[in-house]
């Protein structure tokens, strides 16, 4: 899914984007690499009858962590995948409220994702716990890495909270809307429409039959 054209907004987002992009970026370099070790382990396995040992467990690793490390991003660039079938139907007060109660949610639950995974993350420090495999990777660091990721969406999604909240205060539901609503069709297909222009203007589109 393409990344979405919105505009900053407040401040404090612009710099949780401009971060959120860096970050998004950091985590699918990790999943390359686990590709590509994925492969190396593959190609060995088959034609050398060698294993490199324990590729399957960083993979693992480099999935938690970029996976968390991607959610900053996502929510920003509302590029998560949202079901709207009776929202669209709601006016727009209805929607900014909806949108507000959503966000709440969202911080609540990553708050207290983050309050157990730091609980995991200090029981693996306490008892110095490692990996199973021949790497016997101390457990801590790549459980620091995922805590770090989710902390990083947790304060990203109190940020946008508190934007949306001020806004619905001034009663600017179309600022809700615009910060943490869902897109709509036509949006969608502009967006879509746009990237593929771009793509086509690179030279990295697909080109017509």
């Amino acid at each position: 899914m393409t990344a979405r054209s919105i505009p900053a907004g407040p401040t404090p987002l612009k710099g949780l984007r401009a971060v959120s992009r860096y970050i998004l970026l950091a985590g699918g370099f990790l999943m390359v690499i686990a590709t590509a070790l994925i492969v190396v382990e593959i190609v060995m396995r088959q034609v050398f009858r060698h294993s490199l040992g324990g590729v399957d467990e960083l993979a693992g690793f480099a999935l938690a962590v970029g996976t968390a490390w991607s959610f900053g991003a996502v929510l920003l660039d509302k590029a998560h995948v949202r079901i709207d079938t009776v929202y669209s139907y709601f006016d727009e007060k209805t929607r900014a409220l909806l949108d507000l109660v959503s966000l709440a949610g969202t911080v609540l639950f990553m708050g207290a994702m983050v309050y157990f995974a730091a609980g995991v993350l200090m029981t693996s420090i306490h008892f110095g716990a490692s990996s199973q495999s021949s790497l016997a990777i101390p457990k801590a660091v790549p459980q620091a890495l995922w805590l770090a990721g989710l902390a990083w969406f947790l304060l990203v999604a109190i940020v946008l909270l508190v934007c949306c909240a001020l806004a619905l205060v001034r009663r600017d539901w179309r600022e809700v809307r615009r910060l943490a609503g869902a897109p709509e069709l036509e949006e969608e297909l502009r967006a879509e429409l746009a990237d593929t222009a771009q793509r086509k203007a690179d030279g990295t589109g697909v080109l017509p039959l």
